[in-house]
């Protein structure tokens, strides 16, 4: 019987005794965890290669592949680290420019935990070939009224635009060639809680005096990004409203 991944992570932590003594240069080969007054120490095991799964075969334009998604792994919560399942829940390609359609694909499923963690990745290509987006703790959803959600974990990225023509390119991978994406990483900063708000209009990621951090309209057409406190970050896209190419959503769980 296969393990859950909170088992698998509990197992990556051992209790260490209260009356052993360590060495300076033991305790620089060990990782130390405090919990609840207690000291962990641990080696953090090697995670299992990912797998992306729902493109179809006739999908053209798939906007992540293994390197970038690995990438941006190291920067989701830890326990989501374990999972090496990615499903794809939403694409414009696969599923049409549907606002609607976006939300009710990424809908927990009938019979699916409330209370089992989860975290959704959110994809944009814009017409000028740049590759950003945002990783957000809870599914996209309409509110009827202006309450924000999400929590310290979401962060926005971007990729470097160099970078972009070489994960496009189909006939040498990025891993191959030996060479390290550069990506940008945008973490919650605290200064306000303005992290996720949707309606039937947009959806944004980020904002404050009147910007945000990532927008998207209800056509899925056209997008903006601005520098907000909520993550410090800078403008996704080289400019500040773009139109938008290709839209995925990904579940991680």
């Amino acid at each position: 019987m296969s393990r859950s991944p909170l088992e698998k992570f509990r197992t990556i932590f051992k209790r260490s005794s209260s009356n052993s003594s360590r060495s300076n240069s033991t305790q620089s080969e060990n990782n130390s965890l405090t919990m609840g007054g207690e000291n962990y120490d641990y080696d953090e095991p090697p995670l299992t290669p990912l797998e992306l799964h729902g493109y179809k075969s006739t999908t053209k334009h798939r906007l992540l592949n293994k390197e970038l998604a690995e990438e941006l792994r190291q920067h989701v919560p830890a326990l989501l680290q374990i999972s090496h399942d990615w499903e794809l829940l939403y694409s414009i390609e696969q599923s049409g420019t549907s606002l609607q359609t976006l939300y009710d694909k990424c809908q927990p499923q009938i019979g699916e935990s409330v209370n089992r963690r989860r975290g959704y990745l959110i994809v944009v290509q814009d017409t000028r070939k740049n590759i950003f987006g945002a990783y957000i703790n809870e599914h996209l959803r309409p509110l009827d009224k202006k309450i924000y959600y999400g929590n310290g974990d979401c962060f926005l990225w971007k990729l470097e635009k160099g970078d972009v023509k070489d994960l496009n390119n189909k006939h040498q991978s990025i891993e191959k060639k030996g060479v390290s994406l550069n990506l940008k990483v945008f973490p919650f900063t605290s200064v306000n809680d303005f992290v996720i708000y949707s309606n039937n209009q947009f959806i944004s990621v980020g904002s404050g005096d009147g910007k945000f951090g990532l927008w998207i309209d209800s056509n899925l057409s056209i997008g903006a990004s601005d520098s907000v406190d909520t993550f410090g970050n800078e403008p996704l896209s080289d400019r500040k409203k773009f139109y938008i190419l290709g839209l995925e959503i990904w579940k991680i769980c």
